[in-house]
């Protein structure tokens, strides 16, 4: 007998004017394995707040195990059984991983009634023992926040699991993970127990074929088709549903800046990088020189030292002596605003963005600017826009009110208006549908025409390698491979292949 866990009943939700979700209806059974897919604004985010109550719908219904839960928050629908992670890891970055651990437990496990309180010994003993199980244990004693990225992806999944759920949400578990991590991944989901049930969103198709037995596919909120995965998959309009996006060649033209007939001038140059945290090193001996105009992707595992290579350029990571850093041909400051002033600005991973609409956002990053007059320059408010143009559909919206993708344009967009020199960009392909990471390629490519240098820091080598002038390779915090893109040293493929775990087939070189 199949028992439902899971009914939506033509559930809908509108954002003033926009409707994220057309009365959708969704039946899941118990130990279901389901995969929601769909373009960036398809309304997959919104559906997941609906089902964990942390979004209100505005029409319909949501039943649980045949409950009635429409009105419970997030944190009665979790005692209730609904666990999930996010698309950006949730965890508390300054208590050790056993702590976070420790936390997601005593949620199934109420204090005691006569003390009020759980023994911390048995507690943090079964802290431990779930990450050992998890093949976390020499983590357990770090701040969750100094773990490396994909790491603390794992971390988060052991906290949703923690708390013993009946039903499991996965936002994009894949994003940002390298292919280790990602079959590491595949195999953490199919050894999950089978009273638990699965449904996650995520861009990465080949995950979800190999996981998910049954696919729903949304377009602009509409629910478009549900069924068994090789169905859905071999669907040619499913196919043109989630590939959809207004293509970039639809934006307007910007002008590009006029050549240096004596070619491309030094802009940032890196030597003996070394920083860290805590006073140990990450990373060491990193050399890097990037020319304005050009693209430089910083590729690696997770854990191998990217992140904190740009935040160290940022000032948000003191670097360690004999560390060296010019921008354009002086010393770059220390002082995190003072190098915003020099014109190097970091998206950071995660994009960070306010709880403003997408307008005040823009005013905020131009009044902070202090750039002088807007006219003609390409990074004016108005050039901006013209680059990024789905954003001007959306300046009345909330950022948490954009999809995935028009969050990155705004990230980007606000880091363009303080008219930068260099720009840092952490994984800004993390999470995004292929048709809009289409469109992020093609602004960076038009950025850096006006001469701006831009540094990559990517796990999606698809998408860094077409735009690189130059690719530099970190393992273990240091330098494993350096070189052009347009003459390497050696097969680019091969020696990828043997560093990162893949061979990125079919990328062509030079933007």
């Amino acid at each position: 007998m199949v028992v439902t866990l899971l009914r939506l009943d033509a559930v809908g939700r509108r954002y003033g004017g926009l409707q994220a979700l057309h009365d959708v209806s969704l039946t899941l059974p118990a130990g279901a394995r389901h995969a929601v897919i769909g373009a960036n604004g398809a309304g997959k985010s919104t559906l997941f707040g609906v089902i964990a109550g942390s979004v209100r719908p505005t029409s319909g219904r949501i039943f649980l195990d045949g409950r009635d839960v429409t009105r419970l928050g997030p944190a009665a629908r979790a005692r209730r059984g609904i666990g999930r992670t996010f698309q950006h890891p949730a965890v508390f970055g300054r208590l050790s991983a056993a702590r976070n651990v420790a936390l997601a437990i005593t949620r199934r496990t109420p204090p005691n009634a006569r003390s009020g309180r759980i023994r911390c010994g048995a507690l943090t003993d079964h802290a431990h023992a779930v990450l050992d199980t998890a093949g976390l244990t020499e983590y357990a004693h770090q701040p969750a926040g100094t773990l490396p990225y994909g790491v603390r992806r794992r971390l988060e999944l052991v906290l949703a699991l923690a708390t013993t759920p009946r039903l499991l949400l996965l936002d994009e578990p894949s994003a940002g993970l390298d292919p280790g991590d990602i079959a590491q991944l595949v195999q953490t989901i199919r050894a999950l127990p089978p009273d638990v049930t699965v449904l996650l969103i995520d861009h990465h198709l080949e995950l979800v074929w190999e996981v998910a037995d049954t696919v729903t596919v949304l377009h602009h909120g509409h629910h478009v088709a549900t069924g068994a995965s090789d169905d859905v998959r071999a669907d040619p309009a499913v196919q043109a549903a989630y590939l959809s996006a207004t293509p970039a060649s639809d934006a307007p033209a910007l002008t590009p800046a006029r050549p240096d007939s004596n070619g491309p001038r030094p802009l940032l140059r890196v030597r003996g990088l070394r920083a860290g945290y805590q006073g140990a090193p990450a990373v060491r001996d990193v050399d890097l020189d990037l020319s304005e105009g050009q693209i430089l992707a910083l590729l690696g595992r997770n854990g191998a030292g990217k992140t904190t290579v740009l935040s160290a350029l940022a000032g948000l990571v003191p670097p360690m002596p004999p560390t060296t850093i010019t921008l354009g041909g002086r010393p770059l400051p220390t002082d995190v605003h003072r190098i915003a002033k020099a014109r190097l600005n970091l998206v950071p991973q995660g994009r960070r963005l306010f709880a403003l609409t997408v307008d005040e956002h823009l005013t905020l990053a131009r009044a902070a600017s202090r750039r002088g007059s807007d006219t003609g320059h390409p990074w004016s408010r108005d050039g901006v826009l013209t680059l990024l143009p789905a954003l001007r559909e959306r300046l009345n919206h909330h950022a948490a009110q954009l999809s995935g993708g028009e969050q990155q344009m705004l990230a980007l967009a606000r880091a363009l208006l303080t008219r930068p020199r260099v720009l840092l960009l952490d994984e800004p392909s993390e999470g995004l549908a292929p048709a809009i990471v289409q469109q992020i390629a093609a602004a960076i490519t038009a950025i850096v025409s006006h001469g701006v240098g831009v540094v990559i820091a990517e796990q999606n080598l698809t998408f860094a390698l077409p735009l690189a002038d130059h690719v530099v390779v970190l393992d273990h915090g240091q330098v494993a491979l350096s070189t052009a893109t347009a003459h390497p040293a050696e097969p680019l493929d091969r020696r990828l292949g043997e560093l990162l775990g893949v061979t990125p087939s079919g990328a062509a070189h030079g933007h």
